[in-house]
């Protein structure tokens, strides 16, 4: 039988109940043990020496290979305890847009008398989609790094694991392998995890940068002052054909710098609509999704009120850190199932 067949053999018996935990402990049942290549060639070598001291009948070579059979059970017993009884809990994720890395917060809880060294992590990544149409491409390497901590006796320690967002929606951790080759490498003990455990994915921020003016216009109450009409410098944003001149930072091109448009708001910063219609024509649920995505961010940075309407989804404008996170949630779970 193969690794590979034995890899999948474990991973069946781990299989995931219908409801996933919040937190498990690493039983009997969920430990397994085998020895590593270091531990095979170990057996080997005491095997030889063996077979001389009975060909040449050797009590210095009997005792010194039972010695070393009684070594490598001892270290046997504390590589699979230094796993067993371990604890593990979920802690906090926070949100993260399309192509960053999820940072996973697990919990350590270590009840026993000694500490647990060396124990390693790895988290693997998913097949992931193509992504012809944003801008960026995901990793060529879907080989994730393994993180290795200690967990010192009656103590409890976070361990913080990344996983890298391919698509928008859910991110759930999903399958991570934690194990250990304590003390002496001769054998490796490991356990496979699963726990309900998910990250929330904001769509790629991409697209235009200039806010739907027009659509804001239409949907503004008479009299309502416009973006930029205020007194109150707010930022720069990238030069467009037909900006006004008088806009331009000047300066800055002086100094051989790109164009640069300041922006002005406090009091006269007006309601933006970001619509369906807007986005429309770009004949792209995901393309659609990333324009609003940054309309959002632009919006939300620059302290403009901003509603949100698509099929089946309205808010009313507003800004602030909760409303920007509503927007970008429905944005996030647009036509999925929000139901794990």
């Amino acid at each position: 039988m193969t690794m590979l067949k034995l890899s999948h053999f474990f991973k069946s018996r781990s299989a995931s109940p219908l409801k996933l935990p919040q937190s498990l402990v690493l039983t009997q049942k969920r430990v397994y043990i085998l020895p590593t290549r270091q531990g095979w060639l170990f057996a080997l070598i005491v095997v030889v020496m063996l077979l001389g001291s009975m060909n040449y009948n050797n009590n210095l070579g009997y005792g010194f290979s039972f010695l070393l059979i009684s070594m490598a059970l001892v270290n046997m017993l504390h590589t699979h305890r230094n796993l067993l009884g371990l604890r593990i809990e979920v802690g906090k994720v926070a949100p993260v847009f399309v192509g960053e890395m999820a940072q996973f917060q697990l919990w350590l809880d270590n009840r026993h008398h000694s500490a647990r060294i060396a124990i390693k992590w790895q988290v693997f990544a998913e097949k992931f989609p193509e992504f012809s149409l944003l801008k960026w491409q995901p990793p060529e390497s879907k080989i994730i790094p393994p993180v290795i901590v200690d967990v010192a006796a009656q103590q409890r320690v976070n361990v913080i694991l990344t996983k890298p967002a391919y698509q928008r929606g859910y991110l759930p951790l999903g399958e991570i392998m934690v194990s250990t080759c304590f003390p002496l490498g001769l054998f490796q003990a490991w356990s496979y995890p699963q726990l309900d455990f998910s990250a929330t994915v904001y769509p790629f921020p991409a697209g235009q940068k200039t806010l739907p003016l027009g659509q804001q216009a239409e949907n503004c109450d008479e009299g309502s002052p416009q973006i930029g009409g205020g007194e109150d410098f707010m930022g720069y944003r990238d030069y467009q054909i037909g900006d006004s001149p008088r806009h331009v930072d000047w300066k800055a091109v002086a100094r051989r710098q790109e164009w640069l448009i300041k922006q002005f708001g406090g009091m006269g910063l007006s309601t933006v609509w970001l619509t369906w219609d807007a986005v429309n024509h770009l004949n792209h649920i995901e393309k659609a999704l990333s324009q609003l995505c940054l309309w959002i961010l632009i919006a939300e940075s620059q302290g403009a009120h901003y509603g949100l309407k698509l099929p089946g989804i309205d808010f009313e404008p507003t800004a602030g850190e909760i409303h920007r996170q509503r927007c970008l949630e429905s944005l996030a779970f647009y036509g999925l199932n929000r139901d794990l």
